[in-house]
Order: structure tokens, then C-alpha cells, then sequence
């Protein structure tokens, strides 16, 4: 009998020395594993304007920075800003505009990292037009469809006197276009001219910025609480992008194919274009010092300023209030 105590006290020790008894306390390590679940809401539909989220996800960028990132899909009527400045998601993609605009609505967004450099909006024309520019465009007595509240519209005025030119509203069907060769269009570089392009109907693009207005586009953002309260959370996450747009633009086939499951409306064919025309708006001269996504208080304080003077806002908020940026290191 003393043997058999003796034999079951021995098995008891062993088992707490190793860790495997059924009173053990969790080991540490493991603990300290255990991933930070957030969400992140696009403002659209899978695309390659998300490039470089989608294989931050299928290549463990995410997992590698300790995140279990839900990636969740946008569409007609999202509203990515109001989710993420009311806390209903941690992180949202929205409009770098909007990021200044939302402060007069009562909600405080943060940006983190901004995918597009230089804004991808813009007017496109046919590879016949005569026009050679916006501003070229703008003076003559062309018909554009064309929402004409937009900021950038504004600036074209500011910049080049009034138009001549004849808006009329702008739609989803791209059928007027293509049948008109002298017809203008709103458009996103990466959108519309794709569409087109695989239709046969060659364009050129006259990006938004040529009005003097150029924000930060495709914006991942959160709100001024959840930055403030969850820093070393947004700097991972911010890791993990950069490294994930970074094999995006050098390989962006397996993102795009994940894309093109979920997303059944665009072929991966007119995904691979899209990758190509947009890569050129996302790694600039800058980036190249700063890295990608990177942000400059310059650049913010630009921003603001411009969106106070054209009357979009009564105020420009100060830029250190609505951006965060610390370069990743390059690991």
C-alpha cells in the first residue's frame, strides 16, 4: 500500500513539474500567444484598392504582428467612417477627406495609414480627345458627367476661372461614354478606364489632382479613442499592412484571385489591370523614404487648409489631431 501512495504521489509531482496535471496554471507563453481580435471594414467591395490588406491576410502578416484581423466587406451604403468613429469596429478604409469632414459631424477619426499617395479620382476622356489636360478640359465647352460638389471640382475653379464645360449627372452605366468620343467622366484610375479597357474602348485619365487638390486616398482609420487607448495594437496592425502592400505590389495574383471569389462582379482579369494602374498612385518618391502608407504633417496641414478655404469646413482642425504615423522598421 505504501508503495502504491508512493507511486501516485511520484506521478503527481511529475505531472505538476511538466505541467500537465489537471490543476496546472496556463503557461505564460501561451497566454501572452493568444492573438488581439479586431475588425476592419472596407468601404467597398474586394478589390485591388485592398490589395495589400487581402495578403497581409493569406500570407500571416497579421498573424506575425499577434492580430486576428476580420476583414469585412463594404459596399453601396456602408457607412466605414461612422462605424469606425463609434467604436462598432476598431479599424474602417475610408476617404482621406473624410477623415477632416467627420470633426464637424461629431465624430473624431484617426488616420493610420494611407494607401493611396496621390488621389486616384479623376476625369476620364477617349484616347481621341483633343484635350491633353484637366485644365485644357475644363476651359473648353465639353459635356462631363460628373458630380459637381466634389471638392476637387471646387478647386478646378479656384484654379483655372469658371468652365463652359456642360455637367450632367453621373451614373453607373458607362454606355454614354463609350458611344460619345467627345464625352468626359468622372472616374477612379483604377474603375471605370478597366471596365472600359476590357470592352475594347481605349481612355486617358486626368487625375483629380491637377486641380491643386490632392488628398490621401483609401485611408485606414480608427477612432481618436481606440488610438490613444490601443497605440501598440494600431502600430502592429500598421506593420502588417506595409508588409502586405509590399507583396502585393511586387506578386498580386494570389490577392487578387482570394478577391475575385469573393468578389463575383469583378473579373481577375480586370483586377491584374487594376493592380498595374494603381501601383504608380501607392509607392511614390516619398514612400520611398517614409515607407508605404506613410503621412506627413505637411502634407495633412495642406489637406485641412484647402478643405477650410473651399468651404467644405469652417475650421481645419490642426494636422498632429488627425493622423498618426510612426515609419514600421523593415524586418
Amino acid at each position: 500500500m505504501r508503495l502504491l501512495v508512493l507511486t501516485i504521489a511520484a506521478l503527481v509531482a511529475l505531472a505538476e513539474l511538466t505541467g500537465c496535471g489537471p490543476s496546472s496554471p496556463r503557461p505564460v507563453a501561451q497566454e501572452a500567444a493568444k492573438p488581439t481580435s479586431v475588425r476592419l471594414q472596407l468601404n467597398w467591395l474586394p478589390e485591388p484598392e485592398f490589395g495589400g490588406i487581402y495578403a497581409a491576410e493569406l500570407e500571416g502578416m497579421f498573424a506575425a504582428e499577434g492580430l486576428d484581423v476580420e476583414i469585412v466587406s463594404g459596399g453601396p451604403g456602408v457607412a466605414a467612417p461612422q462605424l469606425a468613429a463609434s467604436g462598432k469596429v476598431e479599424f474602417a478604409v475610408v476617404g482621406g477627406e473624410q477623415i477632416v469632414t467627420l470633426r464637424e459631424q461629431g465624430g473624431e477619426l484617426v488616420a493610420l495609414y494611407a494607401i493611396y499617395q496621390d488621389d486616384p479620382m479623376g476625369v476620364m476622356v477617349h484616347e481621341s480627345s483633343p484635350h491633353t489636360s484637366l485644365k485644357s478640359l475644363w476651359l473648353s465647352n465639353a459635356t462631363m458627367a460628373c458630380e459637381t460638389n466634389l471638392t476637387w471640382v471646387k478647386a478646378l475653379e479656384r484654379s483655372f476661372g469658371p468652365t463652359s464645360m456642360t455637367f450632367v449627372p453621373h451614373g453607373a452605366s458607362l454606355a454614354e461614354f463609350a458611344s460619345n468620343p467627345s464625352r468626359a467622366q468622372q472616374c477612379f484610375l483604377f474603375s471605370e478606364p478597366v471596365a472600359l479597357e476590357l470592352q475594347g474602348v481605349k481612355t486617358r485619365v486626368f487625375l483629380a489632382r491637377e486641380s491643386g487638390f490632392n488628398v490621401y486616398n483609401s485611408v485606414v482609420a480608427t477612432s481618436s479613442a481606440y488610438a490613444r487607448e490601443h497605440a501598440e495594437t494600431c502600430e502592429r496592425l500598421v506593420r502588417a499592412l506595409q508588409r502586405g502592400w509590399e507583396s502585393y505590389l511586387k506578386d498580386p495574383g494570389p490577392a487578387n484571385a482570394s478577391m475575385a471569389a469573393r468578389n463575383t462582379a469583378m473579373s481577375r482579369e480586370a483586377m491584374d489591370l487594376a493592380a498595374a494602374k494603381q501601383a504608380n498612385l501607392i509607392r511614390t518618391a516619398e514612400t520611398e523614404l517614409l515607407g508605404l502608407g506613410a503621412m506627413t504633417t505637411e502634407r495633412w496641414t495642406d489637406i485641412a487648409g484647402q478643405l477650410k478655404s473651399l468651404g467644405t469646413v469652417s475650421e481645419a482642425p490642426p494636422a498632429q489631431s488627425l493622423f498618426r504615423w510612426s515609419a514600421p522598421s523593415r524586418q
